[in-house]
């Protein structure tokens, strides 16, 4: 039989087949378990992973939440009380909370161990003087001629008695003001005008020598922040130009304008004729704090016109103080209502005041 002939050549093949040994570097066939091995680790590795994932997620979804504070919350207030224990019925001792107050209150004890000393700020300071002192004594001006002295400093902006009587007087500096004084008269002002008849009436009696030095005198008692211009007049006003200038100016009151001030007044000569009013208008056009305006002239007066026009030019802004050099004692107001120098004086915020020329030679 054919099949089993060929069975049997198959066997007998088999058996005169030759075995050859395996190479070493042959690849062999891997275990069976190591298939599944790297199959559970990448299922354990895709399970921690996406454990990882959800936590992440859920942490993204909680910071979505506004932090506490910043959201649409009910707020309360809370505070700490602090009162004293004692015979106050209303007190709240520690532990216990009054009757219908609110629960979120903080309440705190206040005994004696606890409560609160108030510290000084500075502490082994001494007090603070609160005692001003006492201004000196207004010193005498002129050149020996005993001038009265002004009655207690007071605000010279305020408006002077209808009278025409004296102005406070105003030595040193009162209120950040310096002070100016002249024949007497006295006032608080940075900005100082003196206006200084030298018609030839003036020589009678040594009354120009007696203003000269008054004027000089009153230069020295000026401090360097003030200014000051001197304006003597007789028919027509002459300024004491201390530079090389063409026009009225005020001149700050230092030691060098004070000395070149005193040099051109010992040059001035008395002159002719008597005219006020040019002057005037001269020294109120520069807008000075005070006028001190010195004549020894009734006549020619200043008319009620002119004053007027005196008045509205000034506009307020300077105070015009008058000294008049008369012979004999001094007249009444209410004797003399037309003494157009008191009604200067009172119109423009001023004072008036009177010296009796003939008094002058027994004193110089």
């Amino acid at each position: 039989m054919e099949p089993a002939n060929a069975s049997g050549q198959q066997r007998i093949a088999g058996k005169n087949r030759l075995s050859l040994p395996t190479p070493p570097n042959a690849t062999r066939s891997l275990p069976d378990w190591i298939p599944h091995a790297i199959l559970l680790s990448s299922l354990l590795s895709l399970a921690a992973h996406g454990v990882l994932l959800l936590i992440f997620a859920i942490t993204l979804r909680s910071c979505d939440k506004a932090p506490v504070g910043f959201g649409k919350e009910e707020s309360r207030e809370v505070g700490i009380v602090l009162k004293e224990v004692g015979d106050n019925p209303d007190a709240v001792v520690p532990g216990e909370a009054k009757e219908g107050a609110p629960t979120d209150v903080l309440v705190e004890s206040t005994s004696s161990k606890d409560a609160l000393t108030p510290v000084s700020a500075t502490p082994d300071q001494p007090p603070v003087e609160t005692t001003l002192p006492k201004a000196d004594s207004t010193a005498r001006i002129g050149p020996g001629v005993n001038l009265p002295a002004g009655p207690t400093v007071m605000d010279p902006r305020q408006p002077v008695n209808s009278g025409g009587g004296q102005r406070p007087a105003a030595t040193g500096t009162v209120g950040g003001i310096p002070g100016a004084a002249f024949m007497g008269a006295q006032d608080q002002g940075s900005k100082v005008v003196f206006v200084i008849d030298a018609s030839g009436s003036m020589t009678s009696n040594n009354s120009m020598q007696v203003a000269k030095n008054a004027l000089v005198s009153s230069l020295q008692a000026l401090d360097a922040h003030q200014q000051f211009l001197i304006i003597f007049y007789d028919d027509r006003p002459t300024v004491l130009h201390l530079r090389d200038v063409h026009k009225p100016q005020l001149y700050a009151a230092t030691e060098i304008h004070k000395t070149l001030a005193k040099q051109k007044i010992a040059g001035i000569q008395p002159g002719t004729g008597t005219q006020h009013v040019p002057a005037l208008e001269m020294a109120l056009r520069l807008r000075p704090d005070v006028i001190f305006f010195l004549t020894d002239a009734q006549e020619p007066p200043i008319y009620e016109g002119e004053l007027v026009s005196l008045k509205n030019l000034n506009n307020k802004t300077t105070r015009i103080h008058s000294i008049e050099f008369g012979v004999g004692p001094e007249v009444s107001d209410t004797a003399s209502p037309k003494n157009f120098l008191r009604r200067l004086s009172r119109q423009n915020g001023g004072t008036y005041r009177y010296y009796d020329v003939t008094k002058f030679k027994s004193t110089n």
